[in-house]
């Protein structure tokens, strides 16, 4: 599907500080790009893309990024990319999004895997390290995957979880492994300057988080477990000109547990509010 739209890349929250993550290349603020998305499977050479927009979203845990990038684009019948549309040979090709449910199952190498889950174990709070612990370790449970630039127009991101729901419906219709109980999502965070001095007492996140887009807000009002972590590095500056310049939020990254058939029926609900009719 092509999709074409407008971008002034000031869509979201900006970050700063040792952040990482990137954005569609924006225009004086005087003009509009014009860009045309398309949506592809995940492919070989979507690679380093995919590899650079995961690298942003699992800050602060110990993983191989480069092999679980691998096993997203071997698995790519229930994911999806966003590129360019029309890109001629020779130019640059980004990705500037990535969607996908893995189970779990489908990790071959079991020390990768377990060297993930451990690294997110060590971010839960110890009263429910036992219940994620479980999660985790179930051939019942799939990652939930959604990265992408931080000025991604919203209504691409909609098509992203309707692709999502559409693909996994299907593909479990034939293949038992994707008939998984659990999602857990890695999603960034973050807390207000207020709350995050009042959270500094704790060494774990005892003030709620908020999100940087409405998908992960509404995901998160429907998942059964959640836990998260501080980005030391990361700081994230609004768009609210009224707001003093060192009145930062700070960057975190949260986890969600969220039950597939509760992900399933919220779709329809994200796909609504991220609409350019909403």
């Amino acid at each position: 599907a092509v999709v074409s739209t407008q971008s002034t890349g000031d869509e979201e929250m900006s970050t700063s500080e040792g952040n990482s993550d990137q954005e569609v290349p924006p225009q004086s603020s005087a003009e509009l790009t014009q860009i045309e998305f398309e949506a592809y499977p995940p492919a070989d050479e979507d690679w380093a893309g995919v590899r650079a927009l995961l690298d942003g979203l699992v800050k602060g845990l110990t993983l191989d990024v480069g092999y679980f990038s691998q096993t997203l684009i071997d698995n790519y019948k229930v994911g999806t990319v966003i590129k360019g549309a029309d890109i001629e040979e020779g130019e640059d090709d980004p990705v500037f999004a990535v969607a996908s449910i893995l189970p779990l199952t489908l990790f071959p190498d079991a020390a990768k895997l377990k060297q993930l889950t451990t690294s997110l174990l060590s971010k839960c709070d110890p009263d429910s390290t036992s219940e994620i612990d479980k999660i985790l370790s179930s051939s019942d449970t799939a990652f939930l995957l959604n990265a992408k630039f931080n000025n991604l127009p919203l209504q691409i991101t909609a098509q992203l979880y309707k692709a999502l729901k559409m693909e996994l419906i299907t593909e479990r219709k034939e293949n038992a492994v994707y008939k998984v109980k659990n999602l857990v999502m890695l999603t960034k965070s973050y807390q207000e300057p207020e709350r995050e001095r009042k959270s500094k007492r704790s060494k774990t996140v005892d003030t709620p988080v908020q999100y940087e887009g409405a998908d992960t807000a509404i995901l998160s009002s429907i998942a059964s477990h959640s836990f998260s972590w501080k980005i030391t590095d990361e700081t994230l500056a609004p768009m609210d000109t009224t707001t003093r310049a060192e009145e930062v939020s700070q960057g975190f990254r949260t986890v969600l547990v969220i039950p597939t058939e509760r992900f399933l029926k919220s779709v329809d609900k994200i796909v609504e509010t991220m609409s350019p009719e909403s």
